[in-house]
């Protein structure tokens, strides 16, 4: 399964090789099993963790036990530090395959943030990329249809994991990211298939002409 970060760099990738050294001289390793909790929500021990190997699937375990995704991060990922402001995870967090990730705790971090301003400003940067896509995809959610939406995701995505010219992901996954239905999504996924923009097979969905579809995505408006 492919990375579905909506295509922001990670936090590692904003460190300046001082501020790296810094965190992993602070940090502990610890490794996970596929599908193994990394955290629960609610869960007080709340630490910032990087992902080093593997994958971390963020989001919320439902009524019925299903999981609902809110994202899928990769190496140099990070998660926890809204939790460490409010003192406890606010999402679950899953292995997917084997997974190694360093965390540290609030004083370990508060130290970075004081002595290491090239932490500092990496976070800082990272955090306002993120927030800049969330507001995005409310903004999308509220003037685009969802067959925009989705093909917007695809293209964000597409070749950024094991598949050079798509995404490997579970439709239930794009139904989590977007917030709609299973249903909306096939719906979605055979108007894009109509349309020669994509092609869907299991748990994967190429994007035979990824320029075509961005310039469907610019004649559309969702671009």
């Amino acid at each position: 399964m492919d990375r579905l970060d909506f295509a922001l760099k990670p936090l590692r990738d904003y460190l300046p090789s001082e501020a790296k050294q810094a965190f992993r001289e602070r940090a502990q390793r610890r490794s996970f099993k596929d599908g193994e909790a990394v955290h629960l929500r609610g869960d007080a021990s709340a630490r910032l963790g990087m992902v080093v190997k593997g994958a971390v699937r963020i989001g919320r375990f439902q009524r019925d036990g299903s999981f609902k995704l809110l994202s899928i991060l990769g190496p140099g990922g990070h998660y926890g530090d809204i939790a460490l402001q409010r003192r406890a995870y606010t999402q679950n967090a899953q292995a997917v395959g084997h997974t190694d990730v360093d965390v540290i705790d609030e004083a370990a971090l508060d130290d970075l943030l004081t002595n290491e301003p090239g932490f500092a400003i990496a976070l800082w940067r990272c955090n306002t990329a993120r927030l800049n896509a969330v507001l995005e995809l409310y903004d999308d959610a509220r003037t685009l249809g969802v067959t925009q939406r989705l093909a917007k995701v695809i293209y964000l995505h597409s070749g950024r994991g094991g598949l050079c010219n798509g995404v490997t992901c579970r439709q239930r996954d794009l139904a989590d990211l977007l917030g709609v239905s299973l249903v909306s999504i096939g719906n979605g996924l055979r108007e894009l298939e109509k349309a020669k923009l994509v092609e869907t097979s299991y748990r994967a969905v190429t994007v035979p002409d990824k320029a075509r579809l961005r310039d469907w995505l610019r004649e559309s408006g969702a671009a």
